[in-house]
């Protein structure tokens, strides 16, 4: 059985339609554009992602001016990470970690690490390295909670102390 039904207005036009157990479901393209245009919505063209501004609902952001080897909490319930902004002042790398626990529960070099994010020394001084990271729209997903740290080598058992004020951070979460 064919799927377009022919439909009678004036001379006769089709229109497309798919045939389910002899029920015709009408099929419709889904276009985009401004008014007075369209675009055919295609892997190459697909319809925009326009977030609209509301004055609450958005993201929480936590904000640290010496993150170092004492854990802080950014969140002390289960949530999700969006995205951290991340300045290295010191002249050699240093490297965040963060922990899916309560900062009460964590205890930085032998607490288990999520993720660790190294960040590349300042090229100089009062010439800081700025890194941002983004977890993408459904982003890093905490169960319990958010804690983060940030030592001077990368291994997860490390604690070497950055010195004060080595490394900024900001971190934008739900």
């Amino acid at each position: 059985m064919a799927d377009n039904v022919a439909i009678t207005a004036g001379t006769g036009t089709s229109i497309a339609a798919d045939d389910i157990s002899s029920v015709f479901y009408q099929r419709v393209k889904l276009s985009h554009g401004a008014d007075g245009s369209a675009t055919d919505t295609s892997m190459t063209a697909p319809v925009p992602a326009t977030p609209q501004p509301s004055a609450s609902g958005g993201l929480s952001i936590f904000r640290s001016l010496d993150l170092d080897e004492s854990e802080e909490e950014v969140k002390a319930t289960a949530g999700c990470l969006y995205k951290l902004r991340i300045t290295n002042f010191a002249t050699s790398a240093r490297y965040v970690k963060l922990y899916n626990l309560t900062a009460a529960s964590t205890t930085v070099g032998s607490s288990t690490v999520l993720d660790t994010i190294p960040v590349p020394p300042a090229a100089a001084a009062g010439n800081p390295t700025v890194i941002t990271e983004n977890f993408g729209g459904v982003g890093l997903a905490f169960d319990t909670a958010l804690s983060m740290a940030a030592t001077t080598a990368l291994a997860d058992a490390d604690t070497g102390a950055p010195s004060a004020n080595d490394v900024v951070v900001s971190a934008y979460y739900k």
